[in-house]
């Protein structure tokens, strides 16, 4: 999943470069939300399966779907600061951070402290990106900063052949 969520917010990073406060605000929407069947997408390419039928039966995965759900709960708070704020750049804010919600799950189910670290430093960055970089820069910055947290996540996390193994501490 990182792979995908480094393509959808380098997509939206280098379209917001390019494009600008002509970038369609409904952009940022699909955004975090093309991570999963992207995905799967991938996965399938690659041979493997996915998820199958009987996965839903999985607390992992029933959790990390929940978040999903809470996230899409949070996000009209999200949407109604921005409008209120008349700051698109706090609706791309608030989607990278809530979207990142997910990795805690991930990381608990996974026992792999990666998950966390990568939403850590997902939201502090991102925070960063919208505090230091000038207004008309934002979207693109916290896009960025957002799919530079996957170049993390990438190279952190456990390997399925890891996966079976314990993991080292990392703090």
């Amino acid at each position: 999943m990182p792979v995908a969520g480094l393509i959808s917010w380098a997509t939206l990073a280098v379209a917001s470069f390019l494009m600008g406060a002509r970038l369609p605000l409904i952009a940022v929407f699909f955004v975090p939300s093309i991570p999963v069947p992207l995905a799967l997408l991938i996965d399938r390419m690659r041979g493997n399966t996915g998820l199958k039928p009987d996965n839903r039966h999985n607390p992992i995965l029933q959790l990390f779907m929940r978040f999903i759900t809470v996230t899409g709960l949070l996000i009209p708070f999200v949407i109604l600061a921005a409008r209120a704020a008349h700051n698109p750049a706090l609706l791309v804010l608030g989607l990278a951070i809530l979207s990142g919600m997910v990795w805690v799950p991930h990381g608990w189910g996974a026992d792999d402290r990666a998950g966390f670290i990568h939403f850590i430093l997902r939201t502090v960055l991102c925070y960063l990106a919208y505090l230091f970089t000038p207004s008309g820069l934002q979207v693109c910055a916290i896009a960025a900063a957002t799919a530079a947290s996957y170049l993390y996540a990438i190279a952190a996390m456990k390997k399925p052949e890891e996966a079976t193994h314990s993991a080292d501490s990392v703090f």
